[in-house]
This record gives structure tokens, C-alpha cells and sequence, in this order.
């Protein structure tokens, strides 16, 4: 009778699987903080690319639309400017405050304003133009009249009422060049939700065709300016603490 060898077979001892079993603990308590910090930075990394999107999205709108974006639906610039509104990588949906100009996920914990992630999509609060409006269309410069400024951001109306001027660029809040007239410039307005200063000719100097000079005479953001600033609360270029600022030519409408 054929007989074959028998396999040794032994099985493993209750030491030897504790061994196993604490080697395994070990290695995954050594691994789960970094497996944890990868998951961590991966939802961190994903919300910034969806927030630069989303960036990229609205500052196309306000470039090719006839008016800045003003709604706090991210949705709206589906299908022309989005493909798809995610959210964020913690299940929220991502903010928009268009007042102030930004964008921002919650993060990890919605309660502490510390882990939030913020993007501003709009540049910062600058002087772009100057117009001078001719409302009773005489192409005169009358006390009916009044200079437009306009700038890039919305603006706080709280202190613009009480702007003053000056024709030094370290004195007052706005600075004209030294051919106007400052006595003609009335008190400053705005409505609110705009991004536009009116500022008419009613100063109790008698406006005339020499009060300034369209397409010459200038107007800029003085170093001390105090009043001029958007709803984040930074002041506009020009201001000392602040970018450079341009003067602009006042031009006629």
C-alpha cells in the first residue's frame, strides 16, 4: 500500500496573532493621522479650485454683462458662465456677498470663522472715471450740472455726504487739479448699491465754463482720504496704506 507524506501543519499560536494583531494596531495608528491630514488637505485643495472657478465665472460676468453681478445665487451663471454649481467638499453650498465682493466656503466647521475660505473676485476699490454731466444740455457749465466719478467697486454710503476736496493730494478727500474751481463742488452723493459718486456744481460759487476744464482738469483719491471705501472696509487706491492711486481726466458726457 502506497503511503505519501503527510504535511506538517501547524497553526498559529494565540501569542503569535496578539503579535499580529498589535503590529497591525500600531501600523494604523501611525498611519490614520496622515491618512486623516491627506483627507484634510484634499478637501482644502478642492474648495480653492471650486472657489477660483467660480472667481474666474463672475469676473467674466461683470466684464460682459451690462451690469456687475448683484444676486446671492451662484446658479445664475449656469449654462453661459458654469457648467455646474458644486458644493462645497462638506456638503454646504458656497457664499456670495457681491456688496463686499467675495466668495467663500464655511470649511470644515461651520461655526469658526477661522477655517473659512475667502476669495474677493473683485479688484480693488479704485477711481476710473470722471464725467462731467451737462443735465440742462447747453454745453455749459452751470449750476445744474454735476461730475460723475465712477469706481470699481460698490461703495459704503455712510460718510459721502461729508466728503471734502482739496487741489493737494495729501489734503482732504479727493484732490482736483489746481485749474478747478473747488468752491463750485457741492456735497457729494450716492445711492446706495452703486458704484458711482455724483457731485454737483451747487458749491455757492457760481458755476461757469471756467469752474474746470473738460478733457483737462483732474480729479484723484488724496492720500488722506478717510470716506471713500468699499463694504470690506478698504479704503480706495490712493490712500495712503493702499495702492497707487491715477488721477482721471474729467471728461464730458
Amino acid at each position: 500500500m502506497l503511503s505519501f507524506p503527510t504535511m506538517n501543519r501547524r497553526a498559529f499560536s494565540l501569542i503569535e496573532l496578539l503579535i499580529v494583531v498589535a503590529i497591525i494596531a500600531v501600523l494604523v495608528g501611525v498611519a490614520m493621522p496622515y491618512y486623516q491630514d491627506y483627507v484634510k488637505e484634499t478637501r482644502l485643495t478642492k474648495a480653492k479650485h471650486e472657489l477660483d472657478i467660480f472667481k474666474e465665472a463672475l469676473i467674466k460676468f461683470d466684464t460682459m454683462e451690462e451690469r456687475p453681478f448683484d444676486r446671492d445665487d451662484l446658479r445664475i451663471l449656469l449654462g453661459k458662465y458654469l457648467q455646474e454649481v458644486p458644493r462645497d467638499p462638506w456638503g454646504r453650498d458656497y457664499q456670495i456677498d457681491y456688496v463686499s465682493g467675495k466668495i467663500w466656503s464655511y470649511g470644515p466647521d461651520y461655526q469658526k470663522e477661522t477655517d473659512d475660505l475667502v476669495v474677493y473676485y473683485k479688484p480693488p476699490l479704485a477711481l476710473q472715471k470722471a464725467i462731467w454731466v451737462d443735465a440742462d444740455k447747453d454745453r455749459h457749465i452751470s449750476s445744474d450740472d454735476f461730475i460723475k466719478l465712477s469706481f470699481s467697486r460698490i461703495l459704503k454710503t455712510d460718510l459721502i455726504p461729508t466728503l471734502t476736496y482739496s487741489t493737494s493730494s495729501d489734503s482732504m478727500d479727493l484732490w482736483f487739479s489746481p485749474d478747478v474751481a473747488i468752491g463750485v463742488l457741492g456735497i457729494a452723493s450716492h445711492t446706495a448699491s452703486t458704484t458711482e459718486i455724483l457731485i454737483p456744481l451747487d458749491g455757492g460759487v457760481l458755476a461757469s465754463d471756467t469752474a474746470f476744464y473738460p478733457g483737462s482738469s483732474t480729479v484723484g483719491i488724496s492720500a488722506t482720504n478717510t470716506k471713500i471705501e468699499d463694504f470690506s472696509g478698504r479704503k480706495a487706491n490712493g490712500t495712503t496704506g493702499e495702492y497707487p492711486g491715477i488721477e482721471v481726466t474729467i471728461k464730458a458726457d
